[in-house]
């Protein structure tokens, strides 16, 4: 998702997915509030609340942000939101820039719950009402703590694994001890410690009969993580497992991959959590036993009715309050807290259509595809007659994954852009994973789509399931990331060659590197970090980027060249802090390939003290990125707009799907696309311009242009250093 779009284009998308998300949902648990009205302010302005998210890594802080902004707006505040990408540092400079800004009230998503206490209580010293959304912050300062019943949440996962494995009557003598896998949350997240307090209790009843043969807990609820663990544990255990009790749906979708290649899948019962539409779908398949409903529709309209009645002085009803010792399962804590939980729902094979689908938490087409028709139920609302001849056409959308800030935005676009002009539109997000994102692509072809937009993980890999969409007759279109196989119907990007010109030259601009003495300065220490290999479009702009380096080739030495696997940013802070070490902080330029990964390094390079002193480009003019920008931190950024993007490969698809002749597009060699000369073939091609953003023009290009909010780019920079909004 992740990583913005401007506010305009977001606001029209949110308003369209919040109808729909909110159609047929039942009330909230918390009482009525009243008509939405604009919160009283002495000056005449709206009063200013914050949204503080932990990441928008997870499937549904993205899509709780869209919702709670909205709901706030609608009762006059002004919204001011941030996501740290799992930075406990960062949510607390966050934190501190909201209050600075003047907020009254703020909602968190804490990453940590003992760490965030650093902000949120100077930000309740100074008056702000804090309401710590579903995650536990430890402080008593906070105004309200507003959660489910996750100790509940626990023993409804211990009792779903249990029942399955049928432990009331298992026969140890005959069969030895159930050999138990345990899988926890991330250990900062303390409801993982709540959802553990409720496992154990369940266990507890059958702790003569069990052997844990691991116990493990999830980083940052890291299906990726969970998936090398689990592939550990069954080496070690000799696939001798009968029962896994995993926290959420995303780390025991992770651990089903590495028991799926054991032959393990469906035959060891294992929970998850959350009910998302990838969950559901394994229960209807017999993979995941049991999942947990946690109807977050309900829990956002309470946080935002509460938050609405403590700024005004009303009394909240239905808050209670817990000791500190309670909610932590730590009788070392003190204080209390107002909490109000709502209540969870255990989700198995025989309900899931009931809870999941019926209610409209999840839609019919997420949780059954790849489904035989002979073994779906009918839709909701729908007898078991065949459906209408005038169908829709199906199309597919394609992701690698929703963890890159942008993508979770383009994918809400494209939907409404397709479904505006018609199409039924299939939507997956592989998490990084090459062979689920190839399984998934052949699912959507196996349910008929016509046209395809993807956004490949591994221009390579996905090649295996393209070829065969594309044999079947659909057309294939690679959306900003090439597919290598001359098979697909459209490649559709920017001009990446000319995005690496103008990092590299916004970077030797910078430094001076025309006028740069070497025999005075010795030559320009460079640091060159590439994007993630398996991306062709890091490639091309590396190819860029060497075309404008090699013009200072008896000028330049490089000490460091490094390519950041994923774009994560986390692995760009390890990457620069081992280069610093080995070269003792001596380096003079950094060309990085996106904001992401720049804004990793910067952190390293901060602590050192080096931040606006070596000159750094980035990519993709983020929020983050432009306010670095206007720092004085990162150098440079590149500008691919977008939301151009988007209306440009649904207007290409439909066109192409119509039989329609696309203007615009030019045949391209796969070898001048690849810089490969060994590929071959040709595909049908159209490059967006690109604009290269620094310090000087970063207000008319990126704010005034509307593709960042004013807000976003200037948060935290004094009022007498700000320009006037536009």
């Amino acid at each position: 998702m992740s990583k913005k779009f401007s506010q305009i284009v977001m606001m029209a998308i949110g308003v369209i997915a919040i109808v729909s998300m909110m159609a047929g949902c039942a009330a909230p648990a918390a009482p009525a509030a009243p008509e939405a009205t604009a919160a009283p302010a002495a000056s005449g302005e709206k009063i200013k609340v914050g949204l503080s998210f932990s990441d928008f890594a997870t499937e549904r802080w993205k899509n709780e942000e869209v919702l709670l902004r909205k709901l706030l707006e609608d009762k006059g505040y002004e919204v001011l939101s941030q996501e740290a990408n799992h930075d406990v540092k960062a949510q607390n400079d966050q934190i501190d820039n909201m209050v600075s800004q003047g907020v009254k009230g703020l909602i968190v998503v804490a990453e940590d719950g003992d760490a965030v206490v650093t902000s949120v209580d100077k930000a309740a010293d100074a008056g702000v009402k804090v309401i710590a959304y579903d995650r536990l912050i430890k402080s008593p300062k906070i105004a309200a703590y507003l959660s489910f019943n996750n100790v509940e949440v626990g023993r409804q996962q211990a009792d779903g694994v249990m029942k399955a494995i049928g432990a009331d009557s298992w026969d140890v003598a005959a069969n030895g001890k159930i050999r138990l896998v345990k899988l926890g949350g991330s250990p900062t997240d303390n409801n993982a410690i709540l959802f553990r307090k409720g496992q154990d209790e369940i266990l507890a009843k059958y702790a003569d009969k069990i052997e844990v043969v691991a116990d493990q807990w999830v980083d940052n609820w890291d299906a990726a993580n969970a998936l090398k663990m689990m592939e550990n544990i069954l080496t070690a255990a000799g696939n001798d497992i009968d029962a896994v009790v995993a926290s959420n749906d995303g780390t025991a979708l992770g651990a089903l991959q590495a028991m799926k290649a054991q032959g393990l899948a469906g035959k060891v019962p294992i929970s998850g959590q959350d009910a998302t539409a990838d969950g559901s779908n394994s229960i209807v398949k017999g993979e995941l036993t049991v999942s947990i409903l946690k109807d977050i529709r309900n829990l956002s309209p309470l946080a935002v009715d509460t938050l609405d009645k403590l700024l005004k002085g009303q009394t909240v009803e239905g808050l209670k309050n817990y000791t500190m010792a309670e909610l932590t399962n730590d009788e070392t804590k003190t204080g209390e807290v107002p909490c109000l939980f709502l209540e969870v729902q255990q989700v198995n094979k025989d309900n899931v259509f009931d809870l999941v689908v019926k209610s409209g938490f999840q839609s019919y087409d997420d949780v059954y595809r790849d489904i035989p028709d002979a073994q779906k139920p009918p839709k909701p609302g729908e007898s078991a007659a065949p459906a209408a001849p005038a169908e829709k056409i199906k199309v597919g959308l394609s992701f690698s994954d929703f963890a890159t800030e942008r993508w979770k935005n383009e994918e809400v676009l494209l939907r409404k852009l397709l479904e505006d002009k018609g199409y039924e539109v299939l939507s997956q997000e592989a998490n990084h994973d090459v062979k689920a994102q190839n399984d998934q692509i052949d699912n959507m072809v196996s349910q008929g789509i016509k046209g395809l937009i993807v956004v490949a993980e591994d221009g390579d890999a996905v090649v295996t399931s393209v070829d065969k969409a594309a044999d079947a007759g659909v057309k294939v279109i690679a959306y900003d990331r090439l597919i290598k196989s001359p098979k697909i119907a459209a490649y559709l990007s920017f001009n990446n060659v000319e995005v690496g010109r103008q990092q590299a030259d916004g970077v030797m601009k910078a430094i001076g590197a025309d006028s740069w003495d070497v025999a005075a300065n010795g030559k320009i220490r460079l640091v060159k970090l590439g994007g993630s290999p398996t991306d062709n479009n890091a490639i091309l702009f590396r190819k860029g980027q060497d075309e404008i380096l090699a013009k200072y080739a008896d000028k330049i030495e490089v000490v460091a060249d490094q390519w950041v696997d994923n774009w994560d940013a986390a692995n760009a802070l390890k990457m620069m802090e081992n280069i610093l070490t080995a070269a003792g902080n001596d380096i003079d330029a950094v060309v990085a390939s996106n904001d992401g990964t720049a804004l990793g390094a910067l952190q390293a390079m901060k602590a050192q003290g080096l931040a606006g002193k070596v000159p750094i480009s980035g990519q993709d003019a983020t929020a983050d990125g432009s306010n670095s920008i206007v720092k004085g931190e990162l150098t440079v950024s590149i500008l691919k707009d977008i939301r151009n993007l988007s209306p440009l490969a649904v207007d290409t698809l439909d066109t192409i799907l119509k039989g329609g002749t696309v203007t615009g597009l030019k045949n391209y060699t796969m070898a001048e696309l690849t810089n490969d000369d060994t590929k071959t073939g040709e595909v049908p091609c159209l490059f967006l311009e690109v604009q290269q953003v620094n310090k000087d023009n970063v207000f008319d290009l990126v704010v005034k242009s509307g593709f960042q909010s004013y807000d976003d780019v200037y948060r935290d920079i004094p009022d007498a250093q700000k320009p006037p909004k536009p």
